[in-house]
């Protein structure tokens, strides 16, 4: 008895050990001010091994959830080591200035990195949603993928992006 209630306590530290912690701010007062008739999603930055497939991931959950029109985009900047190596995201004026060009009034921009050590794998999605006209940040998301077993990096960067999208249509309904 006592070891089964040993080894359950093992698992459990182990288990809280591996946690990663989410974050979710939304301005809901804010998000239903504005009439949302179309949004600008710039490719995500971050790991360039999953930008492109988390960007396209991010659309396809989020766009059947929502009744605005997406619009994606490309890159903001030219890639430098700085991003290469997970640096920050674009400068959000820059990405304003796009989306005011293609009639957008919520801009959202994203970020994936993903972690290793051996054995454990984790993948992470940022996303900021923004007022295109006021420059407020309405919204802001970073999730890690919640997988406890998981194949690679890609999968856990995939799981996360979807969490992502998923808080991205709830804020916006």
């Amino acid at each position: 008895m006592r070891k089964g209630l040993f080894l359950i306590l093992i698992m459990t530290g182990f288990l809280l050990g591996c946690a990663n912690p989410s974050v979710v701010r939304v301005k809901d007062t804010e998000i239903k001010k504005i009439i949302v008739k179309k949004i600008f999603v710039p490719r995500f930055e971050g790991n360039p091994e999953f930008v492109e497939e988390s960007t396209d991931l991010f659309i396809s959950v989020l766009e059947p959830r929502i009744s605005s029109t997406l619009v994606q985009g490309s890159v903001l900047r030219t890639e430098s080591t700085d991003i290469q190596s997970g640096g920050n995201l674009a400068p959000t004026e820059l990405a304003i200035v796009k989306a005011k060009q293609v009639g957008a009034q919520v801009l959202i921009m994203g970020k994936v990195t993903s972690h290793h050590t051996s054995g454990m794998l984790n993948g992470f999605s940022t996303v900021r949603l923004i007022n295109v006209e006021t420059g407020e940040i309405l919204a802001s998301f970073h999730r890690p993928s919640g997988l406890l077993m998981a194949y690679s990096e890609h999968q856990c960067v995939m799981a996360a992006v979807s969490k992502t999208a998923e808080d991205v249509a709830k804020a916006l309904k």
